[in-house]
């Protein structure tokens, strides 16, 4: 069963992908600070880019708030899967 996106959502969601793009960067480096690992640090961006483009109110922002949120959310992200890294080397000693 084929999804047939209009042209109007088809935009949208591509204007979306460019401010998420715009942050893309700074956010894993954030989260590779946090986690200083590749992988994980991938992880935290994808999750946390997730979340961005749930967060309709997100893209009425100004870049300034923008960026506060994004640093919010990427710090959150690599929280979480640090946590969960932890919880899982602590299960297996």
């Amino acid at each position: 069963m084929a999804v047939e996106i209009t042209t109007i959502q088809r935009e949208e969601l591509l204007r979306k992908a460019d401010v998420l793009r715009q942050y893309e960067i700074y956010g894993y480096q954030v989260a590779y600070y946090l986690l200083e690992n590749e992988t994980l640090a991938t992880k935290a961006t994808t999750q946390a880019l997730i979340e961005l483009l749930k967060d309709e109110d997100f893209f009425h922002q100004t870049q300034s708030l923008q960026k506060q949120k994004t640093k919010q959310v990427f710090i959150m992200q690599s929280l979480l899967i640090k946590s969960l890294v932890l919880q899982q080397t602590s299960y297996t000693e």
